[in-house]
């Protein structure tokens, strides 16, 4: 839903230090065993993961399923602290045959260490890479190698608005970034505030400002740039990344345009900030958020029971004519590297359009293949969600969840925040988050 838990964040700190520490040289084989090791047929494999509730449940299901008819046990372990379980697991020589990462980092740590398997040995990879959005399996690549695939995807270049309300207004959907200043302009003419927007999340508050900024570096910059800002390469303090909080300025920090005010988004609860566009008398008419907004619990109770005829929604529009799309995923690995079944596994899980018939009818999971059945979505505006997705340009993975603890989801939350709420002006806030960037 919303970026990664608390216990997730700290998790992944401490699991980066135990990592580097303990597991390092940790794939160098034994004197006359092959990589992989010998092949084996395990009676039952078992899956571990970090997310929970309804998608949980419906996964199970959808595996067991599966993996009745296939003769197979599965042993499933959900985790709410899956960072530091995932590495104990694996320091202690219990490690799970397959893990789902809810975040690339650590999976391409343990695969640099030698503890994961080279996708192309589990799966059919040239199909796999031809099912899903360019760029999907870069956030699981190192050194070339592809270690682990999507099982599930989140879109978060989208903004949304009261259909009904925008088009009795006479708005149209615009299609080019500078569309979109008109229509802004338009709004704001017209009496109203153009968006409402929040960034309070608990002890996560600011991280929906970060996703603001991650998008429009791709869609600014392109995928070069936000790799290399992603990896500590250009720094937050450069032109390239002063080109998104340019946008942010002109979209969030002009006046007027934030219904109840930009200083006050900090305190605003991001999941109920898109509310006040659906009020009788509408007091905005967008919000930008990811494509969970579209669960039960963010949008009033009749908007959601009516998504289709209440809701519209439009991909981030292009500034430059390319069409990048900012989103994460949970991606599945295997750690057990040459047994029949944990690959039977993988490729159901992977790279088969029937996996996911339970999940796809909780509105929170959208599959990463296009071959996954558009029909299976239980409304149209995630079917319109889906093939957003599918058509565009390259898919990049969120950079802040990809960056260092200290910054991802430390600084760049407070910094923005800072920003934001006017305690602190830009140069000061790009310099003070360069300055919390790990140097070894």
């Amino acid at each position: 839903m919303r970026k990664k838990s608390l216990a997730l964040i700290t998790g992944l700190a401490a699991s980066s230090l135990l990592l580097t520490g303990c597991l390092s040289g940790g794939g160098e084989p034994e004197p006359g065993a092959t990589e992989t090791g010998p092949a084996t047929a395990k009676d039952t494999v078992q899956v571990m993961y970090a997310f929970s509730g309804d998608q949980s449940t419906a996964f199970q299901k959808d595996m067991t399923t599966w993996a009745d008819s296939q003769g197979i046990k599965l042993d499933f372990i959900q985790s709410n602290e899956f960072e530091v379980q995932i590495t104990a697991k694996i320091q202690s020589g219990n490690a799970p045959d397959i893990a789902v990462f809810p975040q690339p980092g650590i999976l391409r740590q343990l695969a640099k260490d030698g503890q994961v398997a080279d996708l192309s040995t589990q799966v059919d990879l040239p199909k796999l890479q031809a099912d899903v959005v360019p760029g999907f399996l870069d956030a699981a690549t190192v050194d070339g190698k592809t270690y682990g695939a999507p099982m599930a995807m989140n879109g978060k270049s989208f903004y949304w608005y009261n259909k009904p309300a925008f088009e009795a207004k006479g708005y149209t959907v615009p299609a080019t970034h500078a569309e979109l200043l008109t229509l802004i302009d338009k709004i704001k003419a017209d009496g109203t505030a153009p968006l409402c927007y929040g960034m309070e999340s608990g002890s996560a508050t600011g991280w929906p400002a970060t996703d603001w900024i991650e998008d429009y570096v791709l869609q600014t910059s392109g995928t070069e740039v936000y790799d290399k800002w992603v990896a500590g390469e250009i720094k937050f303090d450069s032109p390239e990344i002063r080109k998104a909080f340019d946008v942010y300025n002109q979209i969030l920090m002009t006046d007027g345009n934030v219904f109840g005010g930009i200083k006050n988004a900090p305190s605003n609860a991001f999941a109920q900030a898109l509310n006040p566009m659906f009020e009788k008398t509408p007091k905005c008419y967008l919000g930008k958020q990811g494509n969970f907004v579209t669960q039960k619990g963010f949008f009033p109770d009749d908007v959601f029971a009516k998504l289709d005829t209440q809701v519209g929604m439009f991909v981030t529009p292009t500034v430059n004519g390319e069409h990048p799309v900012l989103g994460g995923g949970d991606l599945a690995a295997a750690l057990t590297k040459n047994d029949t079944n944990v690959k039977k596994v993988m490729a159901f899980m992977t790279s088969d359009p029937t996996f996911g018939e339970n999940q796809v009818k909780t509105g929170a999971w959208l599959s990463p293949l296009k071959s996954f059945p558009l029909d299976k979505y239980p409304n149209k505006v995630l079917q319109d969600v889906v093939k957003s997705i599918q058509s565009a340009s390259v898919f990049r993975f969120d950079g802040s969840d990809q960056m260092p603890g200290v910054v991802g989801s430390g600084a760049f939350w407070t910094g923005m925040v800072n920003y934001t709420s006017g305690r602190s002006n830009l140069d000061d806030t790009l310099k003070g988050i360069d300055a919390k960037w790990p140097t070894e």
